[in-house]
């Protein structure tokens, strides 16, 4: 029988429909399997309970509701430049506060935000791309065996906004790389600078646009002027987003820069990055999930590295999407052992949503090294996972129990446009979810681990009973006291 291409092509859009709804449907899939198989609850019992989780969910529950008119998100009362956003930025915060805004705002309702823009990523990569059915059926199996997101689907983390912005970029990259035309440099940077808003780290994805999009690379001058414009542009960028990000004073580039000198700044920052690498190669240093991601990332940037055709190549000829993923992993490594933290989950939670974006990057096209030690590490991550519940349950505990009310935070009065976002503060000493699920909406949360007439908000809710010159009790009980500012 002959086929017409016609023919050949509606039967190639059929073949690939339930594979692609697979995927669409492969984040919902992971909620499913984590909350009802898993925890045996319903993903509309989950709650916030880790103080990140807790942090986020409330600042997106002002911004939704009350706009920018909001107090201060911040950590001793250490404030932005502009606005009253905390610690995390603002990039994530907007992008849920849009889902709030149409959807509302519920306890549970990072879980399905974040679910839905993993579903809308993949959406958007199948309609952008022309993805063979193996590669759809690799992708699919990948997402759904990947241990970062079997243990984070459930959690009221940002870590799937992290992914779902990650799956577009490596889209639009390929899209980049593949694609003649000038209006996908202009895109991918466009994109770059949004998500850096989420990120700052991203700055470093804007690196791939310097390259040709061909087998050559060259070291001249046009790549030089581009290279320095990148740092430029990266700088403002950061900058910038600090002025709107308030200070965490417990991070480690807060403390280099309040170093009293420079030799005690260089002596801080070796000291740093030595512990960080001694974390990193330490098999015992975390529990095996943790471990085994630092190991399957070094493995990987050793591969794209020796597949990239770099050393072999004096770099007269290279591959560039081997090369362009060596690049992009190297420097986030780089960068979370020179200025952020390997330990307690933090490296795990920055390296993970960019390693599988750039697997799922190369398995677009179709390199094969990649894909078979992805499976195997995958499996293996599926098997410790298995062997080690107390991971599993260390994400769950506190997840599904619901909050208690507490009628003391009801006497908290927000108040549209004050003289200061102070008069919109609360000052508390515990991120719990009994006391933030309950807190009104446009109130804004300052951490403080000092209790002092000097606080400038204008509410403290405290569990012990203190005496303040500028404060007055108002309400108290057996969840606490809460005072006001005279």
């Amino acid at each position: 029988m002959k086929f017409t291409g016609k023919y050949k092509l509606n039967n190639l859009i059929k073949a690939q429909w339930p594979l692609s709804l697979l995927l669409i449907a492969s984040p919902w899939i992971l909620l499913f399997v984590t909350t009802g198989l898993l925890a045996h609850h319903s993903v509309f019992n989950s709650v916030p309970c880790w103080s990140d989780e807790l942090a986020y969910w409330h600042e997106v529950l002002s911004f939704s509701q009350k706009g920018l008119d909001f107090g201060y998100y911040s950590m001793n009362e250490v404030l932005p430049t502009f606005f009253s956003f905390g610690t995390h930025g603002f990039g994530a915060v907007t992008v849920y506060a849009m889902f709030g805004k149409i959807f509302g705002w519920k306890a549970y309702s990072l879980v399905i935000a974040n679910t839905f823009f993993m579903s809308l990523a993949f959406l958007l990569l199948i309609t952008l791309i022309k993805i063979s059915n193996k590669s759809l059926l690799l992708i699919c199996v990948f997402c759904l065996t990947y241990t970062p997101l079997i243990l984070f689907s459930a959690t009221s983390m940002t870590e799937l906004l992290n992914f779902s912005v990650l799956i577009m970029y490596f889209g639009l990259l390929q899209m980049y790389m593949k694609r003649e035309g000038k209006k996908w440099p202009v895109i991918l940077v466009l994109f770059c600078t949004a998500i850096s808003c989420i990120r700052i780290i991203y700055i470093i994805l804007f690196l791939p646009v310097l390259f040709k999009r061909n087998q050559k690379f060259k070291f001249d001058l046009k790549f030089l002027i581009l290279f320095v414009l990148w740092i430029a542009y990266s700088g403002l960028l950061f900058v910038l987003n600090n002025h709107f990000v308030s200070p965490y004073p417990d991070s480690f580039l807060y403390e280099l820069f309040s170093s009293n000198s420079i030799p005690d700044f260089v002596s801080n920052f070796v000291s740093h990055f030595a512990e960080n690498t001694l974390n990193l190669i330490n098999p015992v240093s975390e529990n095996i999930i943790q471990v085994l991601q630092r190991y399957f990332l070094l493995i990987f940037i050793l591969i794209c590295l020796v597949k990239s055709n770099i050393i072999q190549s004096k770099f007269k000829k290279i591959e560039i999407d081997y090369f362009s993923v060596f690049l992009i992993l190297f420097l986030f490594l780089l960068v979370n052992i020179a200025a952020y933290d390997v330990f307690d989950w933090r490296d795990y939670r920055v390296l993970a949503p960019v390693l599988f974006g750039s697997i799922l990057y190369l398995i677009l096209n179709e390199k094969s090294p990649v894909i078979v030690s992805s499976i195997v590490f995958n499996t293996i991550g599926i098997v410790f996972l298995l062997i080690s519940p107390q991971v599993v349950e260390s994400f769950q505990t506190g997840r599904y129990s619901k909050p208690l009310g507490n009628p003391l935070l009801n006497r908290i009065e927000y108040t549209a446009h004050p003289i200061s976002r102070f008069y919109n503060t609360l000052v508390i000493q515990q991120l719990n979810t009994n006391t933030v699920l309950n807190i009104p909406a446009g109130i804004g949360i300052s951490y403080s681990d000092v209790l002092s007439d000097k606080l400038r908000s204008r509410y403290i809710f405290t569990d012990k009973k203190i005496r303040l010159k500028t404060y007055k009790l108002i309400s108290s009980g057996d969840s606490g006291f809460l005072y006001m500012k005279k």
